[in-house]
């Protein structure tokens, strides 16, 4: 995968007040991981026949989901996005906003992961018409109409500004700042013993009632969801090394008993974390011997 490029090639483009539209190619040989943050707001559309779907995940706030990336998204500036694609030809119709505009139409509150997964696979009548008028406009050899894309470009932009105003206004409970996540990811990471409530609601400086509030409202998980993924990724890496005892794996994962660490690795993962390891030597015996 590292030798793969990911720049985009610019088939046409066409300048507009506050942007740009531009219709780009990829030529992927396989199927791809990727994992990239963008800097600038753009509403992207991946036209057949040379689309792909992918699935997609948000590394820095909640590795462990996976959903959809459709055929119309954005991907939010400042954001890491990873995912997997079909490798193939791939072309994409881009509507490109500057910083002035793309944060007028973000507006400033924090977006939450159910609505981040949201801009991944829009499904909104306007603006894939209005995409599929812009296209067909950038590509006319004869007489592109320089005011046509003007005009195409502030409808997007209204409608966009229609999409990510309802959403905050939408938002029930205020959520996590930056921040205060980073702490209580950095609490977590710190290892056993793991932290309760309180002590996490401590370090963002807000009541328990409102960490479990916002918390959900960022990641879509309680806070006891995303501990105990955390846990059970970080046995799975324990469980690689074939000479550590379950005993020892169980506690430096943050579990205090053996049962109850194997109750969880199991409702995780379909399997016991003895069966787990066996498997996992198998594959990389496997690996080794080809």
């Amino acid at each position: 995968m590292d030798d793969i490029d990911f720049t985009a090639r610019v088939i046409e483009h066409c300048p507009v007040s506050g942007g740009q539209f531009e219709l780009v190619e990829w030529h992927w040989p396989d199927i791809v991981s990727f994992e990239r943050t963008e800097d600038q707001l753009m509403l992207e559309m991946s036209l057949p026949p040379m689309s792909a779907d992918a699935s997609a995940y948000f590394p820095d706030i909640d590795p462990g989901r996976r959903c959809f990336m459709g055929p119309l998204f954005i991907r939010h500036p400042g954001i890491a996005v990873g995912g997997r694609s079909e490798g193939r030809q791939i072309r994409v119709l881009r509507c490109v906003f500057d910083d002035e505009h793309g944060a007028e139409i973000m507006g400033t509150g924090e977006p939450s992961l159910p609505f981040l997964q949201g801009l991944l696979n829009i499904r909104n009548d306007a603006l894939r018409s209005l995409m599929r008028l812009a296209h067909r406009e950038l590509i006319n050899p004869l007489d592109r109409s320089e005011d046509a894309m003007e005009a195409l470009f502030q409808l997007v932009r209204v409608e966009l500004r229609r999409l990510f105003h309802h959403a905050a206004g939408a938002a029930t409970a205020s959520r996590l700042a930056p921040w205060q996540f980073r702490r209580v990811r950095e609490r977590i990471e710190a290892g056993p013993p793991m932290p309760g409530v309180s002590e996490l609601a401590g370090l963002c400086g807000i009541s328990p009632r409102h960490l479990h509030r916002q918390f959900l409202a960022l990641t879509g998980k309680t806070i006891s969801a995303y501990i105990e993924s955390y846990r059970i990724e970080q046995a799975k890496l324990l469980l690689a090394n074939a000479d550590a005892p379950m005993k020892q794996v169980a506690e430096q994962a943050g579990f205090s008993h053996g049962n109850s660490f194997a109750r969880a690795f199991r409702r995780a993962t379909g399997l016991s974390p003895r069966e787990y390891r066996q498997r996992s030597a198998a594959l990389t015996n496997g690996v080794s011997e080809t």
